[in-house]
């Protein structure tokens, strides 16, 4: 027992050095960029400080009795803590060098003070959180009217999230023409699931969507059109019901210049062979009345488009 005990103090004395490399790397990390004033904002000098205090009766108390190991490892921490500290204070930022040590202080923990709350509340928003609430904000104006309760509904999670709303920016949206405003939100709702949220997630945004289209006790054609797709569109990213876009639209140009015409409008879209010639596949949806929305779109601008219940790569 003894010789295993004398094993432990040994080892104890030999992982001062993995104190003293750990601290080390630590402080070498950011000693380099000490005098960029991003670095040494990053430091937190309340968690230094906090780490210190007890650091300090830990090798006040290791001195009392006797327990050299535990008191030098905690004075190789203490010191990291000070110079984190020094960091923190800006001590060797240029713009900062004629301010007194107390001025920089009482700066740099206005704005830790500031920022306190970051990470916190970063665990409770959701991924996305700026889309979802554009998403939101989409949904409300479809109609063309913002009314008082979608309003209250959205600035709840704004506020929930610690997010701001630029609700006049947001006022010309009603002023789009409804066939852009269904292309734009059916395209936000794209990007937001290319962030990759979890499933549980997407099935409180449904929930929430249904909601704010039923808020003021009456749902607009507009809003049922743009619910029903989205609904059945963030359906098949959860692959529930093995949900599939069945509806395509392709537009058929009817001669060269059309031909033309639709390549330079459309450059990223795909030409594909469909039977009798080639076209232009703009999108596979999940409702037919969305897909008649994007056909009415460009037959506005004389373009033969064809709304087919199916994939047309299929079609040769």
């Amino acid at each position: 027992m003894e010789l295993f005990k004398s094993f432990i103090s040994i080892m104890a004395y030999a992982s001062l050095g993995f104190s003293v490399a750990a601290a080390y790397l630590k402080i070498n990390k950011i000693w380099k960029r000490k005098h960029i004033a991003e670095v040494a904002d990053s430091v937190s000098i309340m968690g230094n400080v906090f780490d210190i205090i007890p650091l300090s009766f830990f090798a006040l108390n290791f001195l009392f009795v006797a327990q050299w190991q535990g008191m030098i490892d905690s004075i190789i921490w203490i010191f990291a803590g000070v110079l984190s500290v020094l960091i923190g204070s800006r001590l060797w930022v240029q713009v900062d060098r004629n301010k007194t040590f107390w001025t920089r202080l009482k700066e740099a923990l206005k704005l830790e003070k500031s920022e306190v709350g970051y990470l916190a509340t970063s665990f409770f928003r959701p991924s996305g959180a700026e889309l979802i609430l554009e998403i939101f904000t989409r949904f409300a104006y479809i109609d063309q009217d913002l009314v008082d309760r979608e309003k209250e509904l959205i600035q709840s999670f704004a506020d929930t999230w610690h997010l701001d709303i630029d609700w006049e920016q947001h006022e010309k949206l009603a002023k789009l023409e409804q066939s852009v405003s269904f292309i734009k939100t059916r395209d936000t709702v794209a990007r937001y699931l290319k962030t990759s949220p979890p499933a549980e997630q997407v099935a409180q945004l449904i929930d929430v969507l249904h909601a704010l289209v039923k808020i003021d006790e009456n749902v607009s054609d507009q809003e049922a059109l743009i619910l029903k797709e989205v609904h059945q569109f963030l359906l098949s990213y959860m692959d529930d019901a093995n949900i599939e876009a069945n509806f395509t639209v392709l537009i058929a140009p009817q001669n060269r210049d059309q031909d033309t015409a639709i390549a330079a409008l459309l450059p990223d879209v795909e030409k594909i062979a469909v039977a009798g010639g080639t076209g232009y596949l703009i999108g596979s949806y999940y409702s037919q009345d969305y897909a008649e929305v994007i056909c009415d779109q460009y037959r506005a601008l004389g373009f033969l488009t064809i709304d087919m219940v199916g994939d047309a790569t299929g079609i040769a």
